[in-house]
């Protein structure tokens, strides 16, 4: 059922994003956006939050709302051990192009979370890594446009250029930018492509595999690399 999907990624963003602005855990992550250049209007026109270290606290307000764990668990919400998906992180979530939330993107902001830096919903009905780009849905109408894009390597470098209004600038889900994503963009007009990625040595060899995946194309490629930023 992707409307009841839909309910729910929609009540996890409303909760993860009071949880953010309105709990001392929350703050600590709250603070950790601001040293990132992020102010509190861009936080809310985004609707970042912070999904708390209980493992079980969306879970529990969920089913309080009388939300079926079937429901949670194919929404990507929660793991087939009913905990969530998602725990001390903050979360960005991740819509379609029609402005509904259709999973999220969690960086953790401490060390000693496990995982990696970024984890993201997990493949869903709604949500196919293949067939996304953070931060489409607000810039196709620019980027179609102006048949160019900036891709990054994360949803916080891409928010905060949107924010500036810089409204040609996607990211990748994590590491699997593959021909699925560059057809999202060519389809759209892109000739001209920017790559932003990490200046360490991941960063690099995401950006020379990008960039030959659309030089297959015909489209131009130019790096921006750590140190002109």
């Amino acid at each position: 059922d992707r409307v009841a999907m839909k309910e729910a990624l929609e009540l996890a963003t409303r909760f993860y994003h009071t949880l953010l602005l309105h709990t001392q855990e929350g703050h600590q992550a709250l603070h950790y956006l601001y040293k990132r250049g992020f102010t509190l209007d861009c936080i809310r026109l985004f609707r970042i939050g912070y999904a708390p270290a209980q493992s079980d606290a969306f879970l529990t307000l969920a089913r309080g709302e009388k939300v079926g764990d079937e429901i949670l668990l194919a929404a990507g919400l929660v793991t087939e051990r009913r905990r969530d998906f998602f725990s001390e992180r903050i979360t960005f979530p991740i819509t379609d192009p029609f402005g509904s939330v259709i999973g999220f993107s969690g960086r953790k902001i401490k060390e000693e979370t496990f995982g990696g830096k970024y984890i993201n919903t997990k493949e869903t009905p709604l949500f196919k890594k293949s067939q996304i780009l953070f931060g489409l849905s607000y810039c196709r109408s620019h980027i179609a446009k102006n048949k160019r894009v900036i891709i990054v390597e994360g949803q916080i470098d891409a928010l905060r250029l949107i924010y500036e209004g810089i409204e040609f600038v996607v990211a990748g889900q994590g590491t699997a930018f593959g021909e699925g994503h560059v057809k999202l963009l060519t389809d759209l007009g892109v000739n001209q492509v920017i790559l932003a990625m990490d200046g360490d040595p991941a960063g690099e060899e995401a950006a020379s595999k990008i960039g030959n995946l659309f030089q297959k194309k015909g489209v131009g490629v130019g790096v921006v690399s750590a140190s002109e930023r």
